[in-house]
């Protein structure tokens, strides 16, 4: 079983002296993308990624440093919700093996990526126009990441937003087995997805895997992390559903 996850816009680069880093799988195409992206001026930039002027330029900067230095681990580096949630800060050697056998992180720039595969930081969401080979981003990565992903595994458990989950699912074929997790919050007598409270059950998931040791989606089912519980009435084979009950203070 892999968890797959999406990456985060913020980044922070962090050494992990003590570890070894590995190569992304996808060094060639990355080194594509990049030609591209090194190309645009930063009002190119906030104009092609709909953001403001602070963050184009220093998206700006990012890519023209981007070849400089070693990287850091790719599951230290991504800085949003999902992974403050995961937690790897305190992984040991042995959790941090696991994590590398069983989780991966779903890239724009790097396709697939291990926890520790060196990185750099960038911004490219998966759903940006910048083409690449005259391609957008999802007829660029075609089913490579698909691929990639089922080559030793038979089983996906989805943690990932649908921005980055439908370069999966779209080529889902036969014996495939991809699990999507999905959490909900009764408020006001009614089901949501409370977006941020969705994004920190996604880490502490992962950080439940890879502590527990868990290669089995049934076991899956025993995670209860803030009051998020798993509701079999709502989930199926290809779909785990966990609720956070409304409570009264």
């Amino acid at each position: 079983m892999i968890a797959i996850i999406s990456p985060a816009k913020n980044m922070k680069v962090r050494k992990e002296k003590q570890r070894k880093l590995t190569e992304p799988v996808f060094s060639e195409k990355t080194g594509q993308i990049y030609e591209e992206l090194k190309k645009l001026k930063p009002w190119e930039i906030e104009s092609l990624m709909k953001v403001n002027e602070k963050i184009a330029i220093q998206a700006f900067l990012d890519i023209q440093n981007f070849e400089n230095g070693d990287g850091s681990a790719a599951l230290m580096t991504y800085d949003g919700l999902v992974f403050q949630n995961v937690g790897a800060g305190d992984f040991t050697g042995w959790d941090m093996k696991y994590a590398q056998k069983h989780v991966r992180i779903l890239s724009g720039m790097y396709g697939v990526l291990k926890p520790l595969d060196a990185i750099h930081p960038y911004r490219l969401e998966m759903g940006c126009k910048v083409e690449t080979a005259g391609q957008g981003l999802y007829r660029f990565w075609g089913d490579a990441i698909y691929k990639e992903l089922y080559k030793e595994q038979d089983l996906i458990l989805n943690l990932a937003s649908e921005e980055y989950a439908k370069t999966v699912k779209k080529y889902l074929d036969g014996p495939d087995r991809f699990v999507d997790v999905e959490f909900l919050t009764m408020r006001g007598g009614k089901l949501r997805t409370i977006v941020a409270w969705a994004k920190m059950a996604r880490g502490q998931m992962v950080r439940h895997i890879v502590k527990n040791r868990i290669d089995r989606p049934e076991d899956i089912k025993e995670f209860d992390w803030d009051g998020y519980e798993y509701e079999p009435s709502l989930s199926s084979e290809a779909k785990y559903v966990f609720i956070r009950r409304e409570t009264k203070l």
